[in-house]
């Protein structure tokens, strides 16, 4: 019902009202502009520190990449010559440049080698120009030969005798290992291409240094003299407290502060430094305009209604509801926007790391691949003439191997691209039968309680890896109660609400069958909390944790499409909770994995395989694999190549293909032509993707498929079973 008695109170309204909303119209937006302003601010200061934390860590793993494969040369090199002293390798000099720089394929960034006498002098180099006799001897690296002798070396190539071309040395004393240091031979890297590869991660106007922790600046953006950062630079005191978080500061002088990232180069003693400008005045206008246009609209409703106010004498107190209702509903619209904007910025967070991760860790796969495959031709080429101390050095070769495809394992399961079994399980059976070894994981002032729901459903997982999943959590939890504590293990049916999945695109709402790991430690800060699941994040001491054990848990987690979720804090233990999709009745639940049979591999005598592999070194491997075990062997660096051969009429038996190659043709549409011109060809493919990366790549198809790093065993065994079937279609 209209109210004129409202009306007329309305119209009357004394001046010193309608003066106060003028102000509010302009006061009011001016403050939720600021409030806005200064919560955008802070998401962008911390973007452009996630930024350059990541641009940091992407450039010390291409640096890790380059350093060992830099040192792994070195050590090629020395082999070469380890049994000969100076004046025959003075003697031998043209042979051995020439067959030192067959070890120089493969090595990203390397430009040549360099032998140093035990007096500073050059007695063998390749790749770059150096000047004859040239004098090592006043390197900060060659003085401490003595003093730690076979320990990696890095220093900055002295100008005068290398030429214009900056290039880092990285290499360490020869001789073997006991022995007194007989010279020294190092590794020649391009700082230029070096530059190049790290520009690529970071954005315009970034600066990179690759400093040593006595502060010499290896390597930077703008100059290359080896000068490090000015003595009161906050750089260096917070990189020697063990400081990670990204900072301001001016380590390049440009006057201006900046955006500081850096992260440690493996074990060694390096550190990449990276700075860039922080978000300028284009960026904020860019990034405002919604609070803008927010604080403007606001600002002309003020207006209009205190005109309206002061121009009419018929204001309908349904108006002023209406305003209100509009006001509150804009506020709310603000807080699920910044909720939204929250929960989006933390997945694509999550998302991209994935992505970075799962690259680094295929090619990391390949890597190992060629490292285990010449350690295994090593062994089989030598055979039971070699020395103990031969065979010591392979062991630890493949057993490092088999380190790096566990620590590959955590990251592929992070980035959702591990290779998964999965299999309708009974949860119950499975805590109660990993119970042993979850306890033994703990110490003896710590107990382990379960609450087990007995009319829980069965769920859909891999179990080798769930049952991986349990133990790095308890694992932490063990961590995290370095007094004794309590550990209790829960499971129970659960209902996840669209809400709860915010962020989490791989799960849809419903059931699930959920496992709670609780304990009674330290519990977390929200800051910590916030990043628990990203790769290599830890807060634990140097050396007790690779920082990989929650990203294993959010990656499986994930990829199987079911939820995590973490609740915690400072003081008060922690529970991190597993959701799980519910598993298929009609499937026979498991409470464990079991190891398929492994046949024994067969000669390859009147065999012809064809190798077609775009990684020299893994394609070299493979051969050289195949050939010992009597195989005859072609090889192609890519699809294109391999059909003609075939077309040519080359004898082929069984094709053994990567899957992802660059050129177009990937090794399953090499597979499928090559069946179309030889239908009785045995085909064999690998690849280190999982079959939800794989599907990007045009997946398997029908063909057999093997996982990187392989063995020699499983590649012969599966060449063997293709051979049986090729015999009995026969």
């Amino acid at each position: 019902m209209y109210d004129r008695s409202r009306t007329n109170r309305l119209a009357a309204r004394p001046p010193l009202v309608t003066t106060l909303i003028f102000a509010a119209a302009v006061l009011l937006p001016a403050l939720v502009f600021l409030i806005l302003t200064l919560h955008d601010r802070s998401h962008r200061r911390e973007a452009s520190h996630q930024d350059a934390l990541m641009a940091s860590l992407r450039a010390a793993e291409q640096t890790i990449v380059a350093v060992q494969g830099a040192l792994l040369a070195v050590e090629r090199v020395d082999d070469a010559t380890g049994g000969l002293n100076w004046g025959q390798i003075q003697g031998r000099r043209s042979a051995l440049q020439g067959e030192i720089r067959r070890f120089e394929q493969g090595v990203p960034h390397l430009a040549g080698f360099v032998v140093m006498r035990p007096d500073g002098r050059v007695a063998l180099a390749t790749g770059v120009e150096v000047a004859a006799n040239a004098d090592l001897s006043t390197l900060d690296t060659v003085r401490r030969l003595r003093e730690t002798p076979r320990v990696p070396l890095f220093d900055l190539a002295p100008r005068e005798a290398f030429g214009l071309s900056p290039i880092l040395l990285v290499g360490r004393s020869r001789g073997a290992e006991g022995r007194p240091p007989d010279g020294a031979i190092f590794a020649e890297l391009k700082v230029e291409s070096l530059l190049a590869a790290w520009q690529g991660f970071g954005s315009e106007g970034g600066r990179f240094a690759l400093i040593r922790d006595d502060g010499v600046a290896l390597v930077r953006s703008d100059a290359m003299d080896g000068r490090g950062f000015a003595p009161d630079d906050p750089i260096r005191p917070a990189i020697a407290a063990g400081r990670t978080a990204p900072m301001l500061a001016d380590p390049f002088a440009t006057g201006a502060p900046q955006v500081v990232a850096w992260q440690r180069v493996g074990t060694y003693p390096l550190v990449v430094v990276y700075a860039t400008p922080p978000p300028g005045v284009g960026r904020w206008l860019q990034d405002n305009l919604l609070n803008i246009g927010i604080s403007i609209s606001l600002g002309l409703a003020f207006i209009l209604f205190a005109m309206r106010v002061r121009t009419t004498d018929r204001t309908d107190a349904a108006t002023l509801e209406r305003l209100e209702a509009n006001a509150a509903e804009l506020r709310a619209e603000i807080t699920r926007r910044e909720a939204a904007e929250e929960g989006l910025r933390n997945a694509q967070r999550l998302e991209g790391l994935g992505r970075l991760t799962g690259g680094v860790a295929h090619d990391f796969n390949n890597l190992l691949t060629a490292i285990l495959g010449t350690a295994r031709s090593l062994e089989r080429h030598l055979g039971p003439s070699a020395d103990e101390r031969t065979k010591r050095l392979i062991a630890a070769t493949v057993a490092a191997v088999d380190r790096g495809a566990r620590l590959n394992a955590s990251l592929l399961a992070f980035a959702r691209r591990q290779p998964l079994t999965l299999a309708t399980v009974d949860a119950n059976a499975l805590v109660q039968n990993f119970l042993p070894l979850l306890r033994r994981a703990l110490d003896e002032t710590m107990s382990v309680d379960l609450s087990l729901d007995p009319s829980l459903p069965t769920c859909n997982a891999d179990a080798a890896q769930l049952e991986a999943a349990l133990l790095n959590l308890t694992i932490n939890a063990r961590d995290a109660m370095p007094k004794g504590g309590s550990l209790r293990i829960t499971t129970r049916r659960a209902w996840l609400q669209e809400q709860a999945l915010a962020g989490n695109a791989d799960a849809q709402p419903g059931p699930y069958v959920a496992i709670e790991i609780r304990d009674s430690g330290q519990g977390m800060s929200a800051e910590v909390r916030e990043r628990a699941f990203e790769p290599f994040f830890t807060t634990k001491a140097p050396g007790q944790g690779t920082g990989l054990g929650l990203s294993q848990v959010f990656g499986f987690i994930r990829q199987i499409g079911g939820h995590v979720s973490i609740q915690s804090a400072a003081g008060r233990g922690t529970a991190v909770t597993l959701y799980l999709p519910l598993g298929s009745a009609m499937d026979q639940p498991t409470g464990g994995t079991a190891a398929a049979a492994k046949p024994d591999p067969h000669s390859g005598v009147g065999c012809t395989v064809m190798v077609v592999e775009d990684e020299p070194a893994v394609r070299a491997v493979a051969v050289d694999m195949l050939q010992d075990a009597g195989f005859a062997v072609l090889a192609a660096p890519d699809g294109p190549s391999a059909l003609a051969l075939l077309r040519e009429g080359a004898h082929v038996d069984i094709l053994f293909s990567d899957v992802v190659m660059p050129g177009g043709m990937t090794g399953v549409d090499l597979a499928r032509e090559a069946r179309r011109l030889r239908p009785s060809l045995g085909v064999l493919l690998a690849s280190g993707y999982a079959a939800e990366a794989l599907a990007q790549h045009g997946g398997a198809g029908d063909f057999e498929l093997i996982g990187k790093p392989y063995d020699s065993d499983t590649v012969l065994t599966r060449l063997a079973a293709q051979r049986q079937r090729q015999a009995e279609k026969a």
